[in-house]
């Protein structure tokens, strides 16, 4: 067990050195920060501003160097100052990461509590019209654009209706549309996900020889079926809590949640590049370390790991 935890260790550092230095060649690939901050300055003294400020901010050193003192700042988790605003970088992570942690844990949460038991149940309901319908269900919360059902539960609920704010985290009634937004996907998915692992599992021999020796069907079902279900569930939460990060982006944009996502895209049209380094550093370390975890109780769940 020890070995497969240095390893996936290991590939979690190369996973976040590769990302960072992606995100490093693409940013300077995308243009010059400081043209887009005088862009329409007619002032003669805009250039030798200019060329000021691209030695203040290092930008004409060789790439090779820069590339060096952002892997060095990165260790450390010391991004500098913002390109445009001047603030230190960590400082705008830790104002606005709360707001992206509580929408992606909210989401992750609702998604489980009702994919779990829903998935169980509609196994056990293998080709009803429950089965039937919560497979047209899942099929159109994958398919459907998150953005576009955000835009209808907007109409429908804040402009219509007027229960729900809009836009903005003001009170926590301004989570409660962006977190099913987010959630339904994810939602959808998991429960076809558990229906497809349960119903492997029910025909296995050893269901038919607990219910042989007289056990009670809901001992059988918690203690043999869905325990073996599990280890497959929680891979899935590991690989979903990429694709709840990835969505968070789309949806604070959307609901105008002042998160780390939102940050993010906001400082990549304005070619910001210590605050997109440090905020995809930051979201993509989340994910291995959500990973990370995710091996780490696979030995809990089945013993026959721990002497890997």
């Amino acid at each position: 067990m020890a070995r497969i935890i240095v390893w996936r260790l290991l590939q979690g550092l190369i996973t976040l050195w590769l990302v960072v230095t992606v995100v490093f060649v693409v940013m300077r690939l995308s243009g010059d920060p400081v043209e887009l901050l005088y862009a329409g300055d007619p002032r003669p003294q805009a250039e030798r501003e200019k060329a000021a400020l691209r030695e203040a901010l290092g930008l004409t050193q060789p790439l090779p160097v820069q590339y060096a003192a952002f892997l060095s700042q990165a260790v450390r988790l010391d991004f500098g100052q913002s390109f445009v605003t001047r603030r230190p970088v960590m400082q705008m992570i830790t104002q606005t990461l709360p707001y992206t942690l509580t929408l992606t844990v909210s989401a992750f949460i609702l998604a489980y509590l009702i994919a779990l038991p829903l998935g169980v149940l509609v196994a056990l309901r293998r080709n009803t019209w429950l089965d039937y319908l919560s497979l047209v269900v899942a099929m159109g919360g994958v398919s459907i654009p998150s953005f576009w059902v955000g835009l209808m539960l907007i109409l429908l609920f804040a402009l219509k209706l007027d229960w729900l704010p809009a836009s903005g985290v003001e009170s926590a009634a301004g989570y409660v549309l962006p977190v099913i937004v987010l959630a339904i996907p994810r939602l959808s998915f998991v429960t076809r996900y558990v229906r497809g692992a349960m119903l492997e599992v029910l025909s296995a021999d050893y269901l038919r020889t607990a219910r042989a020796k007289g056990l009670r069907e809901g001992t059988v079902l918690t203690r043999h079926a869905l325990r073996n279900t599990l280890i497959p569930i929680v891979t899935l939460i590991g690989l979903q809590l990429g694709y709840l990060v990835g969505g968070a982006v789309i949806i604070e944009q959307v609901f105008g949640i002042p998160g780390l996502g939102h940050l993010l895209v906001q400082s990549i049209f304005r070619r910001d590049f210590p605050v997109v380094q440090a905020a995809v550093l930051i979201l993509s370390l989340s994910i291995v370390l959500a990973n990370l975890l995710t091996d780490l109780t696979y030995p809990y769940l089945d013993p026959r790991l721990r002497d890997a």
